[in-house]
């Protein structure tokens, strides 16, 4: 069994038609636009907040600071902390140089930096958890832009604005 409906003429008022409106298809185009723009902010947001921020260095005559551990000075130029971090920095020949040692997030650090005098870039060697490892900092006038061998950059903020030199492997 089967049942016709009449849909009438194109001219009755009865007729069955199919109207799209000249909005629907902006109101469709607007949504996707919202929704791209929202999922780039999210991925923006997410990238944004698993980068850490700068690592803050305060050197002294008495003590050198960073990232919240404070190491005392013991000698000119020589300095201890906690959990056995050592820090050593030597000014000779036309450049600063530093040395240090002492365990990062459970894995033992060796570092020395070379700074040469008025240079606005130092050099850094680490050995992490047995890994060898290189940096170049590049001074940014408030601080170091750090780039690893492998890519990995870190931001090292240094209070009072003149260079220091950072022997820590930051950001590993």
């Amino acid at each position: 069994m089967s049942q016709n409906l009449p849909i009438g003429a194109i001219t009755s008022p009865h007729a069955v038609r199919l109207r799209r409106t000249p909005s629907a298809g902006l109101r469709m185009r607007l949504h996707l636009v919202l929704t791209v723009a929202g999922v780039a902010a999210a991925i923006g947001g997410a990238i944004a907040s698993a980068t850490p921020g700068p690592v803050m260095v305060r050197a002294s005559a008495d003590a050198y600071e960073i990232g919240g551990s404070r190491l005392e000075a013991t000698a000119p130029g020589v300095f201890l902390g906690p959990g056995g971090a050592a820090l050593v920095v030597v000014h000779d020949e036309g450049a600063t140089r530093a040395g240090a040692s002492a365990v990062l997030e459970g894995a033992h650090m060796t570092g020395a930096c070379t700074l040469v005098d008025g240079a606005r870039r130092e050099t850094c060697r680490f050995t992490l958890g047995g890994r060898e490892l290189g940096a170049v900092d590049t001074w940014t006038g408030a601080g170091w832009h750090r780039r690893y061998d492998d890519g990995v950059t870190a931001e090292i903020a240094v209070v009072g604005g003149s260079p220091v030199p950072v022997p820590i492997a930051v950001g590993r």
